[in-house]
């Protein structure tokens, strides 16, 4: 009898099975471990044997170990984004500015996961994908509302890299000056450059 690949309800079901207290209880030893040992010495192997779990658990749940590790860091160290919607595009920008998670929290083992970022796609796509798809969605659902509210053409092509300049350019700071970029820097850019961009061929 031939195997049937398993559809995405039931890996979705078989995903759910861990409890609150035990996906915390893995997602805080693994956060643990890279701390003590760094990215690329940390193992899903160690993580099931700190936690008595199978590795087949933790695939289960995360795929990969670049998907648990970042999940870990996020659980961790960076706080659910709230909604943003204050009726303005300058201050949801702001907002979203504001609430930008730093690339190098105080107290996160985060050092080894940036370099290991620069040579590793796995990691890089859960970057994307677990950490920094909040503030993707974020910034794609102000810009949406506020072309539907005519603050920005439809068809402005600083749409198409609005993602790329804020993300870019919070990032970027620490690899050009050493520096942790602060919102008002964000901000400060994004009235240079950004705003003016989103905003050109409009009644201002």
């Amino acid at each position: 009898m031939s195997k049937q690949t398993p559809t995405p309800a039931a890996r979705s079901v078989r995903r759910k099975r861990l409890t609150a207290e035990r996906e915390r209880e893995i997602l805080d030893a693994t956060f643990e471990l890279v701390a003590e040992v760094g990215y690329d010495h940390a193992t899903v192997d160690e993580v099931a044997r700190r936690t008595r779990s199978s590795t087949a658990t933790l695939y289960r749940q995360w795929d990969n170990k670049p998907t648990l590790v970042i999940t870990a860091l996020r659980t961790r160290k960076y706080p659910p984004l709230p909604p943003i919607d204050t009726g303005d595009l300058r201050g949801d920008l702001v907002a979203l500015a504001r609430h930008m998670p730093p690339p190098h929290p105080a107290g996160a083992p985060t050092l080894g996961i940036w370099q290991a970022v620069m040579s590793d796609p796995a990691l890089a796509r859960a970057l994307r994908d677990v950490l920094l798809a909040p503030y993707v969605q974020a910034l794609q659902a102000i810009l949406e509302r506020h072309v539907e509210r005519g603050a920005i053409r439809p068809d402005n092509p600083a749409l198409e890299h609005a993602e790329m300049f804020l993300l870019g350019s919070f990032f970027i700071e620490k690899l050009l000056n050493g520096e942790e970029a602060t919102a008002r820097q964000l901000i400060a850019v994004m009235d240079a450059l950004l705003l003016p961009a989103l905003t050109a061929g409009t009644a201002r």
